[in-house]
């Protein structure tokens, strides 16, 4: 999972045809963004049974209805991704989250 954290003012909404806004600015770059760097994790990982999901966490602003999935990204308010993770279904066993993370590793390059 991708987790995107976001500091904004006010509230976020969603128009009619499903795009999300913060006051006059369109959010759809920086959920694709958020999306395209899910992707990107997907693919250095590789492996098929698992899909790298995406969130933008956010703090500050009211998220209509707390929760929502906007262009393939789960948008929240901070305070519920706990919840929003425990909600998910176990894919992996212990073993292979160990394989997985010693995987993440050896592929990802540090920060710069």
């Amino acid at each position: 999972m991708v987790i995107d954290s976001k500091q904004y003012r006010g509230r976020l909404q969603l128009d009619r045809d499903g795009l999300l806004w913060h006051g006059r600015h369109l959010l759809i770059s920086r959920l694709r963004r958020v999306r395209w760097e899910a992707d990107q994790a997907d693919e250095v990982l590789g492996i098929a049974e698992i899909q790298v999901g995406a969130i933008v966490a956010v703090h500050g602003a009211r998220v209509p209805w707390g929760h929502l999935e906007v262009d393939g990204v789960s948008v929240a308010a901070a305070r519920r991704v706990p919840d929003l993770l425990q909600a998910l279904p176990p894919i992996l066993g212990p073993e292979r989250v160990a394989w997985l993370a010693d995987r993440a590793r050896l592929r990802f390059r540090p920060a710069a």
